[in-house]
């Protein structure tokens, strides 16, 4: 393997995964012993992780590909088999904990209205189940999906990004500069009128999306001064995340801390040797969070043994997910790389 593909993704990947469900641990739990620790945990910061190794990686993905549709099935493959899966199971068991009788449940408009909106990524526009977490903070069934709308986004905006580029003869610079300009833009002006909600979809989180383009693109670069960069991009991002808190130059400041750590510190190299687990930690968490919510476990229990079985339960749920889902709609490249890791 070439030195682009000696990385530490996968470490920093279930970093972030992990980072987002401890979040939503303390959030959802309303456990007074886990509040302390949420100024750790910053879901924010995490999804932009993910968009920032994403960019780079779909990147890479795209221009290995041999065909437009080569690219779209292996993005499809990649996300669709088991974020459906993580659908359906809850559509179907979570029956067993409604307020409705099993045939009110199935019949109920708003179980095929979530099955509709959630197949179809569009998760905001029913996120609850009928009779389902009603004694909840939140009802919504899996408040985590709503990024991986964002992800399909991004997979469909590359090949438009290349076609302007290869095509049409956009210079690259040119066109990144506008879609982050843009993107920060958008994220600034609703960000001021106290509308997260809306700042953090699609045209705000663009500008971490085309930073891991642009480190794609410019790997050897990166690599070779990647020393000498680092501290002013860690000056850079605690100026701006910690005190101005904007978004100007965070983005590429940011975007090149999780580089730096993606090409530094070999120990890490082999993390993902036994496979790709953030995926599933990602979209199961959240659910089996709601359930022990829901059953009292954290109440009636020691909340830290809760805990535990929680990351035991979600891990044990991601490596299943692995093996069971994932893997077998994995290309075949990618396949010959993860067997080149167990080796």
């Amino acid at each position: 393997m070439n030195k682009i593909n000696i990385n530490n993704f996968d470490f920093l990947r279930v970093v972030f995964a992990f980072t987002v469900a401890f979040a939503h641990l303390i959030e959802l739990s309303d456990l007074e012993i886990l509040k302390p620790f949420k100024v750790f945990f910053n879901t924010r910061l995490a999804i932009d992780g993910f968009f920032i190794v994403s960019g780079f990686l779909i990147a890479k993905s795209y221009e290995n590909s041999t065909t437009i549709k080569d690219y779209i099935i292996r993005r499809a493959k990649r996300i669709i088999p088991a974020y459906a899966v993580v659908i359906l199971i809850s559509a179907l068991f979570l029956s067993a904990i409604s307020t409705y009788s099993l045939s009110e449940y199935f019949s109920n408009i708003q179980f095929w209205k979530y099955l509709t909106a959630n197949l179809s990524f569009q998760n905001y526009l029913e996120p609850c189940l009928p009779g389902v977490f009603e004694t909840n903070k939140f009802c919504a069934v899996n408040g985590a999906l709503w990024t991986i709308k964002l992800e399909e986004a991004f997979y469909l905006l590359v090949p438009v990004f290349y076609w302007l580029v290869r095509v049409k003869k956009f210079n690259f610079y040119a066109l990144i500069i506008i879609v982050y300009l843009l993107s920060v833009t958008y994220y600034t002006y609703f960000l001021s009128i106290d509308n997260y909600r809306i700042a953090k979809q699609l045209p705000g989180a663009l500008a971490f999306f085309g930073t891991g383009i642009v480190f794609y693109k410019n790997f050897s670069l990166l690599q070779k001064w990647k020393d000498y960069i680092i501290i002013p991009c860690l000056i850079i991002f605690f100026l701006e995340h910690y005190i101005l808190k904007t978004q100007l130059l965070k983005p590429v400041a940011f975007g090149f801390m999780v580089f730096y750590v993606a090409y530094s510190f070999r120990f890490l190299n082999n993390f993902g040797k036994y496979g790709d687990f953030t995926y599933g930690i990602y979209i199961y968490h959240f659910p089996l969070i709601q359930l022990f919510v829901y059953l009292g476990l954290f109440n009636k229990y020691p909340p830290i043994l809760i805990c535990m079985l929680f990351l035991m339960l979600t891990l044990l749920l991601a490596i299943l997910s692995w093996y069971l889902i994932e893997i077998p709609y994995l290309s075949k490249n990618r396949r010959l790389r993860q067997k080149k890791l167990w080796s």
